[in-house]
This record gives C-alpha cells, structure tokens and sequence, in this order.
C-alpha cells in the first residue's frame, strides 16, 4: 500500500471514530426528552389529586407545611410518581412565603434548621425546587448554606434552579457543592391562559429538539392540566420522551419513591400539622455579596405563584 493511501485510510478512520465518540454529536442524535415539574403542591387535596392523575412521568413538587402536602406526596408515590420539595424562598416582593420559609436576614444555624425541617415534611423526596426565592437565590452565601446542607444528606438528592429570578446562581452553587443540578427552561402557566399555555408547551418541545432535553415548570390550575392532557398524548408522535426530572441527571441513581408498604401504611394515619412559627421578614439589605440591582437594571422576576 502506497503511504499516501495508507494516510488518506487513516484520517478517514480517525474521522469516523470522532463521529461515533464525539458527545457533541451524540447528544445531538439522542432522543428528545422533557420533564415537567408540577410546583405548588399540596394546597388543594382536590386539584392535586387530578393533577397526579396526568399520565406519564411528571415529577411533582410539594410546599413542605401545606395542608394536603404530606397526603398527596403519599398518593403520588403510589402512582410511582418522582417527588420533590417545593422549598419556600424570600422574594424581592416580601410577597409571604408561608412557614418556615428561608430568607436573606437568618444566620446559618436557622437557615439550616428551617431547611432540615422542610425536608422531613414530604416523604419520599428525590430533588428541591425554590418556591419563589428572587431575592434567596441570588445570594450565594445562604445558597451555599442550602447546598452544604443537602450534600450531608445520604440520599443524594438533586436541586433544580426554578430561575424566579435572571440573577440566580443556584444551579452555579449547586455545581459548584457537586449537587446534581438543573434549571428550568420555561414555566408552562406563568400567564393562565389555554392559548398561551399551548404557545409555552411548543416552546418547551422546541428547545427539547433543539438541545436533547428541556424542563418546564407548571402547576396544578384547571387550564394547565386540561393542556398537559391534550399535548402528553402526542408526544410520541413527536419523537418526544415524557421523564423523571431525575432522568435528565446521568450522575443521579435510579429514582426512588415512597415504598408503597409504608405509604398505605401511613395513609391510614391521621394527618399531623407541625408548629412552626411564622415568618417575619424584616426590611434587612441582602447581603453585600449580592446587593440588589433592580434599581439599575430591568430584571425579570417569576414570583408569581
């Protein structure tokens, strides 16, 4: 063989073997996934049983002290559904957080306390979400605080940026903590109406083809879930893969839910309601780490629900 044929089969080779090990290229030919995060669980005992009545994986997202929190938490991991905390955060607004939220103005030991709390108030939890947070999550002290937290704890649980505000760095402290971590793309509903819930829907399949995956946030309101009924049936039509938000982790382990044993078990159980005094947020600065630019700057907020 002449040595420049020898050369031309080599570079040829090495070429195919870039196509085939290039991650690149292989994410972009992967099948395309979304998950759907329902946020604001456990207000409504009635809403919320229809909302984990969606077919598919949904991933459901639980006010840590609502009234129907922990009841519901049990009935969506019957269903085999993926679980979350819906971790109440300060807002720029002081719109209330309801109990034991966390804000800018606690130390560590009380932000790690309400923290620890809120997370044994939903069983069977995989993740965290920020329940509002436009003020908490843009400082990356108190997030490290969460972070240093959740990584202490043995079950490896994951966060997830609900991005409330364009200044979070969540996900970024995540990261940094080695917590496996996403951000949401887009929410479903921030505007609560069928059209624009469809217009968010497409939007959501539109960045999943473009990117192999995408996560949406949504919550449990008559209109979203009339959508989601509509749209989730035709997804494999699509090429698009209803998952766990967990699936979307490739360092996270196989989901875990409640075990239906102890879940009938404890749904017999009367319903305990915790004390947890309210929260007061006084009109401290952030810290000045973090000082708030919304005087200099047009920022967006998603405190909204």
């Amino acid at each position: 063989m002449r040595p420049r044929h020898f050369i031309g089969l080599l570079i040829f080779g090495m070429s195919g073997f870039f196509i085939v090990w290039n991650p690149a290229v292989a994410e972009f030919s992967k099948h395309s996934r979304i998950a759907i995060i329902i946020d604001d669980m456990g207000n409504s005992l009635e809403i919320g049983a229809a909302a984990i009545g969606l077919p598919g994986n949904i991933t459901y997202s639980f006010l840590p002290f609502a009234s129907h929190s922990r009841r519901l938490a049990l009935l969506a991991s019957r269903h085999g559904k993926e679980i979350m905390l819906h971790a109440p955060m300060q807002a720029l607004s002081e719109k209330p957080m309801g109990l034991g939220g966390l804000t800018v103005s606690l130390d560590r030991n009380e932000i790690v306390r309400r923290f620890s709390a809120q997370l044994a108030a939903v069983p069977g939890i995989s993740g965290v979400n920020n329940h509002m947070g436009s003020a908490l999550t843009r400082d990356p002290v108190t997030m490290g605080w969460l972070m240093e937290a959740l990584a202490r704890k043995p079950d490896a649980l994951y966060f997830v940026d609900s991005v409330t505000t364009d200044h979070s760095v969540a996900k970024k402290v995540a990261d940094a903590h080695r917590i496996p971590a996403l951000s949401r793309d887009i929410f479903l509903d921030h505007v609560n109406s069928e059209v624009k819930i469809r217009e968010q829907f497409e939007l959501l399949i539109s960045i999943a083809k473009r990117r192999s995956y995408a996560v949406a946030i949504g919550h449990p309101r008559v209109n979203t879930l009339k959508i989601l009924r509509e749209k989730l049936s035709d997804l494999d039509r699509i090429g698009v893969e209803l998952v766990s938000v967990s699936a979307l982790l490739p360092q996270y382990p196989i989901p875990r839910t409640f075990p239906v044993e102890i879940a009938e078990q404890k749904s017999l159980e009367p319903l305990k309601t915790t004390q947890i005094e309210s929260v007061r947020i006084r009109p401290m600065p952030l810290k000045a780490s973090v000082q708030t630019v919304r005087d200099k700057l047009p920022v967006r907020e998603f405190d909204l629900f």
